[in-house]
């Protein structure tokens, strides 16, 4: 099956908390020393002291996520979305087990998650990183993971450029120092900027106006977030920028590391994508959790993913960063997408959707619905590391009904 949209970039951030409906919801200055404050320059010239300056440390090399859920693995419990909501969930469920004779089993979310389960972050076995190491054969050292979902640009700023620490811990940059100083940083890849559109909010809208049958949510969102997309890439850049300053703080020059800023892949496709075309309306909100008008699911992938990835795009740009395009990532596989089922056991990459679905029934949990989930997680990763290889702006693309063999990456 051949599909054609407008080439997206993408964004969804977020942590997702929902009340009743669902609610979905992850910047900096730049400071390098120079020879003329005695400090020596990035270039490991000696300074007017006649020190010679820091050098990347000579431990283990590591590669490291900074960011939102859309980074840090939210969602990363599910592989695959089941009507089912007993035991295993058709096999989805991977945080379920039972113990050998006994009758029932349980979902423990620290198996997928760790302690990040209560803690918040929601920091998964196959978050990105971990993926574009693991199951992609990124060999430019371990993942370090140090995202977390709900992150605002601010809780990536270090505490000395006005950043703030998110769920008991310290901004994701102070993180970032402290590790740059034991192991040598190959690569960070940053997600941000999709809270900072406030999109929790966004999407509570586009889903009260389907299930009270107002009218679409998007003239109304998008001319907010018109508004709102400037001060975004000023956040992210900010970012970027602090980015640097950490690792040049730490002894490394710009080019001792990759810098990669990803957007976000699209979790819905467009109306005539949607398997759920000409069905009653009913089917969309108890069969496929999708509760979204058809203007806007096609206005979502669209217009609102590739506006958003634009902005970061041209951030990326501006502040010396490589760019990751991941807005058609999923294609064939979004949120209710054309040719995916929900499987009843033995669920694989090739025909479930790689989104969480809506979760207003309480099968999971509400945080993690609309994120990647066990499979998109590892086609970002697949993109990430695909996308290192290249050392230049990418764009990663799904392919329908072939998985995650299907994910490919190209030259922007």
């Amino acid at each position: 099956m051949i599909r054609s949209r407008p080439h997206a970039t993408s964004t969804w951030p977020r942590v997702l908390r929902w009340p009743v409906a669902l609610i979905v919801a992850g910047s900096a200055l730049f400071a390098v020393p120079t020879a003329a404050s005695g400090q020596a320059g990035i270039g490991g010239q000696a300074g007017a002291s006649g020190q010679t300056a820091a050098r990347p440390p000579a431990g283990d090399p590591v590669v490291v996520s900074l960011g939102d859920s859309y980074i840090s693995g939210t969602g990363g419990r599910w592989a695959g979305n089941s009507d089912d909501f007993l035991f295993d969930r058709g096999g989805t469920d991977r945080a379920w087990s039972r113990v050998e004779g006994e009758l029932l089993g349980g979902s423990d979310r620290s198996e997928i998650y760790g302690r990040t389960a209560k803690t918040g972050c929601y920091r998964s076995d196959s978050s990105a990183i971990n993926s574009a190491v693991g199951t992609s054969g990124l060999g430019l050292g371990r993942p370090v993971n140090l995202a977390c979902s709900g992150a605002h640009a601010a809780n990536v700023l270090r505490a000395s450029e006005g950043g703030v620490g998110l769920h008991g811990e310290k901004p994701q940059n102070d993180q970032l120092a402290a590790l740059a100083r034991t192991s040598r940083v190959k690569l960070v890849v940053l997600s941000i900027g999709g809270n900072d559109l406030s999109f929790p909010d966004l999407v509570f809208r586009c889903i009260r106006a389907y299930t009270l049958r107002d009218d679409p949510c998007r003239a109304e969102q998008q001319k907010r977030l018109d508004v709102a997309l400037p001060a975004m890439g000023a956040a992210v850049g900010a970012v970027l920028d602090d980015v640097r300053a950490t690792l040049a703080g730490a002894g490394y020059a710009d080019g001792d590391y990759q810098l990669i800023l990803q957007s976000y892949p699209s979790p819905l496709p467009t109306a005539k994508e949607d398997k759920y075309e000409g069905y009653s309306r009913i089917f969309k909100w108890t069969g496929g959790r999708c509760p979204f008008t058809d203007p806007d699911m096609t206005w979502t992938a669209n217009t609102v993913t590739p506006t958003i990835a634009g902005t970061l795009a041209r951030t990326a740009s501006r502040h010396g960063a490589q760019f990751l395009d991941l807005g058609n990532a999923f294609d064939g596989h979004e949120l209710c997408a054309d040719g995916t089922t929900h499987p009843k056991g033995d669920p694989n990459s090739t025909d479930v959707e790689w989104v969480r679905f809506v979760d207003y029934t309480g099968q999971g949990d509400y945080a993690e619905s609309l994120h990647p989930n066990f499979y998109g997680q590892q086609a970002i990763g697949i993109c990430i590391a695909r996308a290192a290889a290249l050392h230049r702006d990418a764009t990663c693309t799904g392919t329908p009904e072939q998985g995650l063999r299907g994910v490919r990456v190209t030259a922007r």
